[in-house]
């Protein structure tokens, strides 16, 4: 099934579109650095699986989400500096772009309002 067949419809970003996390996405991103680093403490990979998904089922997200959340605690950043970001960790440049959308429905990312543009100088006649 393709995005357009979802019936959600894909939400047209500006390239420049900066991102934040807001308050519960701090805080999500927060706590999954917590639950990864406990689970460095036991051997292998299932453990980082494991505690990966309980964080995810505990938030009702995805587990693939505090990737994303953690890229965006150094501070705003467009879609194309978070791909480039994670180059070599796996996602697509569609995915990253998806998971975006996704945690901005979820309220736990916010596209940051550009401030207006200045006014255009005083014209001398």
């Amino acid at each position: 099934m393709s995005d357009s067949d979802s019936g959600t419809p894909q939400t047209k970003w500006p390239r420049s579109q900066r991102f934040r996390l807001s308050p519960a996405g701090r805080e999500a991103g927060a706590n999954y650095r917590e639950v990864i680093v406990a689970a460095r403490s036991e051997a292998g990979r299932k453990s980082f699986d494991a505690a990966r998904a309980e964080w995810a089922a505990r938030l009702t997200l995805d587990a693939s989400d505090g990737l994303y959340l953690a890229e965006l605690q150094s501070g705003p950043k467009t879609i194309a500096e978070m791909t480039s970001s994670l180059d070599g960790c796996g996602p697509a440049p569609s995915d990253v772009r998806k998971a975006v959308e996704r945690l901005v429905l979820l309220r736990m990312v916010e596209p940051i309002t550009p401030p207006p543009a200045p006014p255009p100088p005083p014209r001398r006649w």
